[in-house]
């Protein structure tokens, strides 16, 4: 098509119509800061989609910082040649108006996926899940390889071409480049909370881990919307502990028990504990397949102590003991701890005897006498001799427990990694409505 035949230049038909050669076609979506068409390419005669910025927010310092940010998704999406990513085309200018031309796929993002399925009632397949999954991971080890931190992943970045085969991860705009650092803080705090890993939201420099901790999340997503028949033993969740409820995570929600400890290790807050990369979690999550469908333990044999072990007449572990067990065996074990605990459920057996079978989890003997000490600690520290009870000398509120202020000491100086300059106010304000300890 000539350019005799186009609109006159900066005109709202021609602004509607066309961007550079490219004739728009439809538009596919708009968000706060830019608009995405399908276009199509008259000298190839292919269809493409673009991308370009709001024509108000142009403007200033913002103006600036989107534009930084803009050039870089060009730039690092264009780098990365892989088959899981969206290809770059073109970068270039229309108007005053950036915009940027990429392949154009035909199919629907993640996120329009998971909420057409939860409208409609219907869930998202094992195999799906794991086809998408798959797809992201080996788009973000792509990216990771030349150097580049993708940190916006999430479900709307994500699409499927159709026939659900072919996954392709989008949206460069937050990407880090491992040798530009002078870019990053450009929309650094720019994201979707639900998917940013910690070090994200609190502005720290995110590397790869950021993407594990994001791809870990969509993952537990798309196993929420598991068919209620697929036969695999399911758990839920255990706590994860200093994780933001920015993150949603939904405890009420049973998920494939074979899959429980690479969603606590891929959502752990602490980087340094979470997998390192995406190929160590596409690792686990392979590792874990076999057991898909294994039933879930528990071992009776172990759980269950014999009969000339166990004494008749103890009552079962209470409520609060099981509790006081499970929290105790976390300063072990970690966020696993109730999954460890989820055998042993329902079995009748006295606090105790469930102490002793549970400290086998632990790994190493010295660890195990050491919960055990502690433990006899805690059923020490809730006892009251009867001289005692009857002595005003030592009234309840003066009375002492060593390990709650163990406990307290132990709690501070965890907590003060948190709000340093008031944990001790807080704590001390807390001791004095309860003297339990959990």
């Amino acid at each position: 098509m000539s350019i005799e035949q186009r609109p006159a230049p900066g005109t709202m038909r021609e602004i509607s119509r066309y961007i550079g050669k490219y004739k728009i076609v439809s538009l596919l979506g708009e968000g706060a800061t830019g608009i995405v068409y399908e276009g199509y390419d008259p000298d190839i005669q292919r269809r493409v989609a673009i991308k370009t910025l709001h024509p108000h927010l142009l403007v200033g310092k913002i103006g600036e910082g989107l534009l930084a940010r803009f050039k870089r998704e060009a730039i690092s999406a264009a780098r990365c040649f892989h088959p899981n990513i969206v290809a770059v085309l073109e970068y270039g200018q229309h108007e005053d108006r950036p915009f940027i031309v990429m392949e154009f796929v035909d199919g629907i993002s993640v996120h329009k996926l998971i909420k057409q399925r939860h409208r409609q009632g219907r869930a998202i397949s094992l195999k799906r899940t794991l086809t998408i999954i798959s797809g992201l991971l080996n788009a973000l080890h792509a990216a990771h390889r030349y150097g580049i931190i993708h940190r916006d992943v999430k479900a709307s970045n994500i699409l499927i071409a159709k026939g659900g085969r072919q996954i392709k991860l989008a949206d460069f705009g937050m990407a880090r480049l491992k040798e530009n650092s002078d870019l990053t803080m450009i929309g650094s705090l720019i994201g979707t909370p639900r998917y940013m890993a910690p070090e994200v939201r609190f502005g720290l420099e995110a590397d790869s881990r950021a993407d594990v901790f994001s791809a870990t999340r969509l993952f537990l997503e798309l196993l929420k919307m598991l068919p209620e028949n697929t036969k695999c033993p399911r758990s839920h969740l255990p706590q994860i502990p200093c994780m933001s409820p920015g993150n949603l995570i939904d405890y009420s929600v049973v998920y494939p028990t074979a899959f429980i400890p690479v969603l606590v290790k891929g959502l752990d807050p602490d980087r340094d504990k979470r997998y390192q990369t995406v190929s160590e979690l596409m690792t686990a999550i392979k590792k874990a397949l076999p057991r898909l469908h294994e039933q879930a333990e528990p071992d009776l044999t172990e759980a269950t102590a014999p009969p000339d072990e166990q004494a008749i007449d103890e009552p079962p572990a209470s409520a609060e003991e099981v509790k006081s067990i499970t929290w105790l065996l976390a300063d072990f074990t970690g966020p696993i701890a109730t999954l460890l605990m989820e055998p042993y459920e329902n079995t009748g057996m006295s606090a105790d005897n469930l102490a002793q079978q549970i400290s086998r989890k632990i790994p190493g003997q010295e660890r195990q006498q050491e919960f055990l000490r502690r433990w006899r600690l805690i059923c020490l520290s809730r006892q009251e001799p009867t001289e005692k009870k009857e002595s005003k000398i030592f009234p309840d509120k003066e009375r002492s427990h060593p390990l709650l202020e163990e406990m307290l000491s132990k709690i501070s100086s965890e907590f003060a990694h948190y709000v340093e300059p008031i944990s001790k106010t807080l704590l001390r304000q807390g001791s004095k409505k309860t003297t339990n300890a959990d």
